[in-house]
């Protein structure tokens, strides 16, 4: 199909920032850019009171637990364990259905009792079915007796690290760290295919809901082959682009169906919020704690090795200064360059000595500038944890001033797929001094999104030969952050 779209100003967020008024689309790309006379006898689709702009690439999703959380109870907006109660006792019905039952978004500091659940309370409401409350950061967990039994089957001893207990030694029902990524890995395993493929369907919908024509994501673990693989196969029929990192070390997984890149949130630590993000210093509110490393210097430097060899872009989660500082270490020991384009995934609180060898490496960083909305500033959970730290984290103007690529992400369903969003907080951050302007917010969701995954040929800006990847917005996005997203054309077709 072949037709002209008109715009206000057509935004190609290119290296020269051009700016246009018509666009010719054929066979779903761009073929002609221009701002001199329309030309005559082509179908014309007018937005001349609006603004044109490439497609939102939201750079770090999980797609299986975005649009889980459209089947499964999400209580992100509670204020009280009673509410928590009362989503569990109401989703009985899919629990008996299911045999198991998933919640996800529970943030014990934004509720008034300021804790988690215990598996007594939880064993109240529902006790016959395992149950699993995923914290809001991904990083923790509160389970029921049921839940908890079939974890401690396959965990072994009950008073390892990471499974919390009370004053009589019991275990409490709250999970962090290696414990917490199996029984993670447990219930993921109870959901069927059929499950899974609905849910890759229900998270393209909200993503072009929100601008979005291209998903990153992160998918399957070391012991969930399915996932990715589901994904792989049934890519075609999502509606929008879905790139996945496979997220497992083991190469010949990933070769074995053509992937060109691996990791994704291969964690090297946890998060602030659940205290296992790898501090240098203490955490502010658990003095001697310093959060958790997963991996061994040559654990990494034998991932590293193994991924650039057989030339796989890799992605690992680093948040911590400890963290980030193990990564690059890592890297610059084994690595001689990054032609491979490795990234580091968050990569939130840093040191301008870590920033200067992050520039010198060349390596990606992919962020989320939500987690500022969420969680930064002198009055929110960073400085809760961190104390004074908070304003150390997420420096995105010090990055680009270093010259490093950063892409924009959701870490959805961590917070809401919403470049909108992203860009807004990128511009207005807690610390201000972090603050980027608006054209540099826009690219993070952009070109740089399609740098970061090797693609800036084809998606990512408005240029002759490129997919017809392009949003509508109501104003012009330069000039505001309140905004209105009108249509959305993947490939020149409208989804929205």
């Amino acid at each position: 199909m072949k037709y002209l779209v008109t715009a206000k100003k057509i935004y190609s967020i290119n290296k020269n920032n051009d700016v246009y008024h018509w666009m010719l689309i054929d066979d779903g790309m761009i073929k002609e850019l221009s701002s001199t006379a329309l030309p005559s006898l082509l179908d014309k689709i007018s937005f001349s009171d609006n603004y044109i702009m490439p497609g939102f690439i939201d750079s770090h999703t999980h797609i299986l637990g975005v649009g889980l959380q459209k089947i499964f109870p999400e209580v992100s907006d509670i204020q009280s364990l009673e509410e928590l109660f009362d989503r569990v006792f109401a989703a009985y019905n899919l629990a008996q259905e299911l045999k198991y039952l998933i919640v996800y978004n529970f943030d014990p500091d934004n509720i008034k009792e300021k804790r988690y659940p215990t598996k007594k309370e939880l064993d109240k409401i529902l006790k016959k079915y395992p149950i699993l409350i995923y914290r809001i950061d991904g990083h923790s967990a509160v389970l029921n007796s049921s839940g908890l039994n079939e974890v401690l089957t396959n965990y072994g001893d009950s008073s390892q690290s990471g499974i919390e207990v009370d004053q009589y030694k019991e275990p409490t029902g709250v999970l962090r760290g290696e414990v917490f990524e199996l029984a993670s890995r447990i219930f993921i395993k109870k959901i069927d295919p059929a499950l899974r493929i609905e849910s890759f369907f229900k998270a393209s919908e909200l993503a072009i809901q929100q601008g979005v024509t291209t998903m990153v994501t992160m998918v399957g673990s070391e012991l969930d082959n399915l996932t990715c693989e589901l994904l792989v196969a049934n890519s075609s029929r999502l509606p929008i682009e879905v790139i996945p990192f496979y997220q497992t070390r083991d190469i010949q997984r990933v070769q074995r169906l053509n992937l060109p890149r691996i990791g994704g949130c291969i964690l090297i630590d946890g998060s602030f919020g659940s205290h296992t993000a790898a501090l240098n210093e203490p955490y502010a509110d658990k003095p001697n704690h310093y959060g958790i490393l997963y991996y061994s210097d040559q654990e990494l430097e034998e991932f590293y090795l193994n991924a650039d060899t057989n030339n796989l872009q890799t992605a690992v989660h680093a948040i911590g200064d400890r963290a980030i500082k193990q990564v690059i270490k890592v890297v610059k020991h084994c690595l001689k360059d990054n032609h491979n384009r490795h990234r580091i995934e968050h990569c939130e609180l840093l040191t301008d000595a870590l920033i200067d060898e992050i520039s010198k490496l060349n390596l990606i960083i992919c962020v989320q500038p939500a987690f500022e909305f969420y969680w930064g500033g002198p009055n929110k959970m960073y400085a809760e944890r961190l104390g004074q730290r908070w304003q150390n984290t997420n420096p995105y103007r010090k990055l680009i001033e270093k010259g490093i690529i950063i892409a924009g992400g959701s870490d959805a369903p961590i917070t809401p797929i919403n470049p909108l969003l992203g860009i807004s907080t990128a511009a207005n951050m807690p610390n201000p001094e972090h603050s980027i302007t608006l054209q540099e917010a826009l690219k993070m969701f952009t070109c740089n999104g399609a740098y970061a995954i090797q693609a800036e040929n084809r998606i990512g800006s408005l240029s002759i030969g490129a997919d017809a990847d392009f949003i509508v917005l109501e104003k012009d996005p330069l000039a505001t952050t309140d905004n209105k997203i009108i249509a959305v054309f993947k490939k020149g077709k409208r989804l929205l």
